[in-house]
């Protein structure tokens, strides 16, 4: 089969790759595929905050989302700092409300929009990558030839890592995940985070009615505690003051599946003739709440990138990854001052890994959004 030529191949077909797609495509004169293995893993009680709209909007795809099944998100609560549960209610928010979204039929509209403005989408799986003068050759789905190769395959940064990129990682954060048949309304229909002596819980309510529960801990401590064996799973949850009762009589309807939630970069983030994108360039813990808008908005910035680049500036891809690398750093000062806000067990392996010395104001802490600030640069480490 002869090689076919597009001016951006995109590998992972998830939020981010998809959204740099679209964005590409809609402004037209740009020929984009997507190569997407269809590899989904379980994404479970993810919520959108308002601020996500504006970037819907952007990608003008706001109506769609809006037409699709997902569920009203009026705040979100947490026990963290205090065994109290404080609530961040959104009505006074610019835009009103969130989501509680379903993660399939979001990606699923993301694939159609972007087809439907040509994106041509490529089942596969990405395989090598490498460079033959001015293009990449891609070799998948029957071999492929692009002016700019862009990495949205999310933590595993497959093709950047093909091109020579390291991984910088910050930290051993695991979640282990299952989903519940509720028996009884939970209580405020608001997603729970609750801090417990070795990490934290997060809880959510998915639009069709059941129940995500995530232990989050580092992943020496979830193997020495066998939390993947669903008992012990079941056992650590039932020990907690608040996610307990929101699973009380409830049926485990899915075996806990561990997954990796590390705080990482990729260094470089972009080089000669390829980016990264969305996870895949930087990610950070779920505690953040930033998971689908940070891929929107890296999708976009990085989309602008690939068009000056495409266009002759050469240090498009350079000022991207400068920008996304200072994003991170901000990120992780800001990470640290928010565990600090938890000292109810300090002597606990997983708080003292994260104890900081320093001061901080606790207000930088009221919504999703305040988490970009100005702060000093941290310098991740190599793994």
């Amino acid at each position: 089969m002869s090689e076919r030529t597009f001016d951006v191949v995109i590998a992972g077909g998830g939020p981010a790759g998809l959204a740099v797609a679209l964005q590409l495509a809609r402004a037209g004169g740009v020929s984009v595929a997507v190569i997407d293995p269809n590899l989904r893993r379980p994404r479970l009680g993810e919520t959108l905050s308002p601020g996500c709209r504006p970037l819907l909007a952007q990608l003008g795809v706001l109506e769609a989302f809006v037409a699709g099944p997902h569920a009203r998100c009026a705040g979100t609560m947490a026990s963290w700092g205090s065994a109290e549960v404080h609530y961040n209610d959104y009505v006074l928010h610019p835009e009103g409300h969130g989501w509680r979204i379903d993660r399939d039929a979001f990606e699923a509209m993301l694939a159609r929009e972007a087809a439907a403005h040509g994106v041509v989408m490529l089942a596969g799986t990405f395989s090598e990558v490498w460079h033959d003068g001015d293009e990449f050759v891609v070799g998948s789905v029957g071999g492929l030839r692009a002016r700019v190769v862009v990495d949205a395959t999310a933590r595993g940064a497959v093709a950047a890592r093909k091109l020579g990129a390291r991984k910088l990682v910050d930290d051993r954060l695991v979640g282990i995940a299952g989903m519940f048949d509720v028996v009884a309304p939970v209580e405020r229909d608001y997603p729970l985070i609750e801090a417990c002596e070795n990490g934290w819980l997060y809880s959510a309510l998915m639009p069709a009615g059941r129940l995500v529960v995530v232990v989050m801990t580092d992943s020496d401590l979830a193997h020495g505690a066998r939390l993947h064996d669903e008992a012990t799973w079941r056992a650590l949850i039932a020990s907690s003051r608040h996610t307990s009762r929101r699973v009380d009589g409830a049926r485990c309807v899915a075996a806990p599946v561990v997954a990796s939630a590390c705080s990482q970069r990729i260094d470089p983030i972009a080089d000669d003739g390829w980016i990264a994108v969305g996870d895949a360039a930087s990610s950070f813990d779920p505690l953040s709440s930033m998971g689908i808008m940070k891929a929107l908005g890296s999708a976009i910035d990085a989309a602008a990138a690939i068009r000056r680049r495409l266009g002759g500036d050469g240090d498009a891809f350079a000022a991207y990854a400068q920008s996304v690398a200072a994003d991170y750093d901000r990120y992780l000062d800001t990470r640290l001052r928010y565990y600090a806000m938890e000292q109810r067990w300090p002597d606990a392996p997983f708080w003292q890994r994260r104890r900081v010395s320093d001061t901080f104001n606790p207000s930088i802490l009221n919504s999703e959004e305040r988490i970009w600030r100005k702060s000093p640069s941290i310098q991740p480490r190599t793994s």
